[in-house]
């Protein structure tokens, strides 16, 4: 395991781009609150967007330490939002401002349906030929850890957890709706094919990502432990990265000291507070771009 010693929006829309200043001998360029200059947004349109402009200088930061752009995929866990089909759009155009090939995903997710985890994933390695990095400060669970799985290598740190990956049908392993002989037929083939279609996404995503110079067999034997619903006995069991290096995939594990996972975790924490207070299911952003989702009315689907 490499453990590193490295020191609103309107909804759906694009944002504009965060405040810039003026530079000056005194100030040498920046930021409103590293310079001594006022941003050249009005005050009371600054403060209202004042939340997304700190995330952003954040994600700056992280980038200027890593040489890598960040793009960040956060999920508000007190809602029931999970990954759905319009999320690849919102990813995709926030992508599309990344200049370099060298993007760092963060991602925070239950998990979700398999369809939009595949076009996620889809778009990602369409944009992003050269590879990617994913970074989990708290949890990619379900399709999320497919997601994951996906990427070059998985940057984790004391609080991260991926999870199993075995298909679900109302909270019942497709596993044992499968291997039901009281089961309607057509039931289990649907069932059936449901865990078929997970482990072929997983083995390729696999075989042309971070276990390619694999054998067929280890690839294999990675996919059908994340995916039989008897190897965690729960398909919201834990696999922190002590257990995910174990299995053989590329783990960067960032120790709770670390500089960088501390800022990692700083972002994350402020994703978390600003989504809750400002009522937002999700937000895909990067240090440019925001696009935010609210959370749903009772009496319509999310925005």
């Amino acid at each position: 395991m490499r453990i590193s010693t490295a020191s609103t929006c309107s909804p759906m829309s694009q944002a504009p781009d965060p405040p810039s200043t003026t530079s000056s001998p005194s100030t040498s360029g920046g930021t409103f609150l590293r310079t001594t200059e006022l941003p050249l947004q009005s005050p009371k349109y600054w403060v209202k967007e004042k939340d997304r402009y700190l995330r952003q200088l954040l994600i700056r930061d992280i980038q200027l330490e890593t040489g890598r752009e960040l793009v960040v995929y956060f999920t508000n866990l007190s809602t029931p939002a999970m990954i759905s089909d319009p999320d690849a759009y919102d990813l995709s155009e926030v992508l599309g401002d990344c200049t370099a090939d060298n993007v760092d995903l963060l991602i925070h997710t239950p998990g979700g349906v398999v369809d939009a985890c595949e076009q996620i994933i889809s778009v990602l390695k369409l944009r992003l030929p050269g590879g990617y990095r994913v970074v989990i400060p708290g949890m990619a669970k379900s399709a999320g850890t497919v997601v994951a799985l996906s990427a070059t290598q998985i940057v984790m740190g004391v609080n991260s957890e991926l999870g199993p990956i075995d298909p679900q049908f109302g909270g019942v392993p497709a596993e044992f709706i499968a291997n039901d002989p009281e089961a309607p037929h057509q039931v289990q083939q649907i069932a059936q094919s449901a865990i078929l279609r997970m482990r072929k996404m997983a083995k390729f995503v696999l075989e042309t990502g971070m276990l390619h110079d694999q054998t067929p067999d280890k690839i294999d034997e990675v996919v059908v432990q994340l995916s039989s619903a008897q190897s965690y006995l729960s398909h919201g069991a834990v696999i922190n990265a002590v257990e995910a290096e174990e299995l053989g995939l590329n783990i960067n594990y960032l120790g709770p000291q670390d500089r960088l996972w501390q800022k990692f975790w700083f972002l994350f924490c402020m994703y978390d507070y600003d989504c809750r207070q400002l009522g937002y299911s999700k937000i895909f952003e990067g240090a440019r771009i925001s696009l935010a989702k609210p959370v749903p009315s009772r009496s319509g689907g999310e925005g």
